[in-house]
């Protein structure tokens, strides 16, 4: 893989070559949104008022072929339920997928282009604030879970998976998050432990069908929007197989003090939908606590990351407390 360009080399040139690519307005300018897995740009026309939304994705982290089937269901969501999302949008050759190529890179770069959606993000909201929207958020999840078992029931979409071995094992998609420097001996220790502990009862409580399918795994804080009471989700980037209550776990990823209030509101909108069974509710303390944790190995990862940013040390420290009490509710060791 080439040099990683910087976001404002990137749109410095997708200024000149997004009129090549895109049926857009002659006097579209582009506006860097944020850097986090990818690049994200606003895209907006004086003239016209036109805005949109494009993504210009982080080499080597997609193929081709999973990105197109990430924009394939993103579609059928979009054609078969109510969930509010973006359009995914052609390019002038009716492809949903342009590849670009930048001075100052051998890679080549691959952009989807989406609609802009309206909408206020939910951060900084008060507990009574968030809860109705949250129980919103486990409303769509229920459904996009709904929509993809009887889309995708053959789990044939070529997409990656979350289980236990992409979460935590050599490979791992994320990182190590025992490589963490944030962390400090006796917090790496319980999370070791506590990783064993939750992996081990993700063993036994399995991946049957109405367990484990295709997942949108990002529905967490930064990638919500309202707009009066309607909630509309964003970023299928991460979509992938896991554990349907993975997407709890997401959902609630950056909540502490609050965290049993919205975990609350977001199963009870997710069973207006589709019901979860006792099996299911025992594992909901392992896989917020594992999801936590994950996301350690992510931040490792991605230091220079605008995401990353704004992670302070109270993340680690909340987790930690969650982390032990998880230990010992489940005897302490394995």
């Amino acid at each position: 893989m080439g040099t990683l360009l910087e976001p404002d080399d990137i749109r410095e040139q997708l200024q000149s070559q997004l009129l090549l690519h895109y049926d857009l307005p002659e006097d579209t300018k582009v506006y860097h949104l944020k850097y986090s897995e990818n690049f994200t740009y606003r895209l907006e026309s004086e003239m016209t008022g036109e805005k949109y939304v494009l993504r210009v994705n982080r080499p080597g982290y997609h193929d081709l072929t999973e990105l197109e089937s990430e924009l394939s269901w993103i579609r059928a969501v979009k054609r078969d339920t109510d969930i509010r999302t973006a359009d995914v949008l052609p390019g002038k050759d009716g492809k949903f997928i342009q590849q670009l190529a930048f001075a100052g890179s051998t890679d080549k770069y691959v952009c989807s282009l989406f609609s802009f959606v309206e909408g206020i993000g939910i951060r900084g909201m008060s507990t009574e604030e968030l809860i109705p929207y949250q129980k919103q958020i486990g409303a769509i999840t229920a459904k996009l879970h709904l929509h993809a078992m009887s889309w995708n029931a053959d789990n044939s979409l070529p997409r990656f998976h979350w289980d236990i071995e992409d979460m935590f094992g050599d490979t791992s998609r994320w990182g190590d998050w025992s490589k963490n420097p944030a962390l400090t001996e006796s917090q790496k220790e319980i999370f070791s432990q506590t990783v064993a502990i939750g992996c081990k009862r993700l063993g036994k409580y399995g991946k049957k069908p109405d367990r484990y399918g295709l997942i949108h795994s990002d529905l967490n804080i930064n990638n919500i929007l309202v707009d009066g009471d309607q909630v509309k989700i964003l970023d299928f980037d991460d979509c992938g197989y896991g554990w349907f209550l993975f997407d709890l776990s997401t959902a609630v990823l950056e909540y502490d003090t609050n965290l049993s209030e919205m975990t609350r509101a977001w199963l009870d909108g997710y069973q207006t939908v589709r019901p979860l069974s006792p099996e299911d509710l025992q594992e909901v303390d392992t896989f917020i606590v594992l999801r936590k944790i994950v996301r350690m190995g992510w931040i490792a990862s991605h230091w220079d990351n605008d995401t990353v940013k704004r992670v302070t040390d109270r993340y680690y420290t909340e987790t930690e407390k969650l982390a032990r009490a998880y230990c010992e509710t489940n005897g302490g060791c394995l």
